[in-house]
């Protein structure tokens, strides 16, 4: 019978903010259905003797209490013997995040993996949204100067953005005029990037639906 545990492959707890993190909100839900969760960061994951192992804790989080989690002693867990894993680390989306999906594809079919390491690995959050464009802002994927430049003539206001960062790091609002020099070194950076019209009321803040 699958032991009732649920993994967390992500950044350490330390890192998180205990206020808006869902990773945290998803392990608070997961121990008050019973289950115990195992936590491990990317980089103690590994394939020993066919196996997929992580070398991690259990721990406790607690909203009520003033220590909000309580990590008990390291040890290496076989991740076949997890009912769910959780896959929460942030980005860069690099080729070591890469990796961390190849290794779980081994595992992918004895436990349910959230998300699947395949679609993690084949689906750019941020391109697939060039699916929905008829439900978005104005919305642009380029490294080419002039075709910023037009957007921007068309839009007035813009803003621009890693494809593959996070929690609106590294975000830059364009307005009054094309800084083309922080532009040319921020496509220099990150390669392709993303160009939005900005909507002003983003002031009032987003929902996310899960």
């Amino acid at each position: 019978m699958t032991n009732k545990i649920v993994a967390i492959q992500g950044n350490h707890p330390s890192k998180l903010n205990f206020k808006s993190d869902t990773s945290i909100f998803l392990a608070v839900e997961a121990q008050n259905r019973k289950y115990k969760i195992f936590y491990y960061e990317p980089e103690d994951l590994s394939i020993i003797n066919d196996k997929v192992t992580a070398n991690g804790y259990y721990v406790e989080f607690n909203y009520s209490n003033k220590v909000l989690f309580k990590i008990n002693k390291k040890f290496k867990l076989d991740l076949s013997k997890c009912k769910y894993l959780l896959v929460r680390q942030d980005p860069p989306f690099n080729l070591e995040y890469i990796s961390t999906t190849y290794i779980l594809d081994k595992i992918k079919d004895k436990i349910k993996i959230v998300n699947n390491p395949t679609s993690i690995r084949n689906i750019s959050e941020k391109l697939y949204s060039s699916s929905f464009q008829k439900y978005m802002p104005d919305t642009i994927f380029t490294k080419d100067m002039s075709e910023i430049n037009k957007f921007f003539v068309k839009n007035k206001k813009i803003i621009i953005k890693p494809i593959h960062s996070f929690g609106g790091n590294n975000i830059h609002l364009i307005e009054k005029k094309i800084n083309k020099k922080l532009i040319l070194n921020f496509i220099i950076k990150h390669g392709h990037i993303m160009c939005q019209k900005f909507l002003p009321k983003i002031k009032y803040g987003d929902k996310r639906v899960f």
